[in-house]
């Protein structure tokens, strides 16, 4: 595995994520939410969404865990907004699945789905994967979809906008 050539130095403009949260950091949740990167470039697509996870959170993520399949080149620091996020990249890591660890909370479980999936099984996959407390792996979600795509996708709550209310705190009672 190789790192990136290109530097961590220059700070990378931020891109607008595509992501949906689910309702807490609940415990039991396998993931927490879905993101669907635009393109298969670290540096273009990490910074977004570390700044996005971080407003979340209410916390700045320290790492993310990613699989190094997939992806155009294998970035090991991003700079974002004057600090250094680490970038883990290991095998062990499901695919589908990005992990970001944090000094204080526990880590956060997003479902990756591929840039290039068609838009409806990726509306229907950040829907599943945003359900309350979701227990279902996120290989499985991106499984679901690709089988059972729904004929237009439920879109009950527009993606980012839960109540900081309903997200704060770590689910007490999971």
């Amino acid at each position: 595995m190789t790192s990136s050539s290109r530097s961590f130095e220059a700070e990378p403009s931020i891109v607008s994520p595509r992501l949906r949260w689910g309702p807490s950091l609940s415990r039991r949740a396998l993931v927490h939410g879905a993101w669907w990167p635009r393109s298969n470039d670290p540096l273009i697509e990490l910074p977004g969404l570390i700044v996005n996870v971080d407003e979340w959170c209410g916390d700045a993520a320290i790492c993310l865990m990613l699989a190094p399949h997939g992806w155009e080149d294998r970035s090991v620091r991003i700079r974002v907004r004057g600090r250094v996020v680490r970038v883990g990249w290991y095998t062990t890591q499901p695919g589908a699945m990005l992990t970001a660890t944090f000094p204080e909370l526990p880590n956060v479980h997003l479902l990756i789905i591929p840039f290039d999936t068609d838009p409806v099984r990726a509306e229907a996959a950040m829907v599943m994967a945003a359900g309350q407390a979701c227990a279902v792996p996120a290989q499985e979600i991106l499984a679901r979809v690709s089988h059972n795509p729904p004929a237009s996708p439920p879109t009950d709550v527009p993606p980012g906008q839960e109540s900081r209310r309903m997200r704060a705190g770590l689910d007490a009672n999971a």
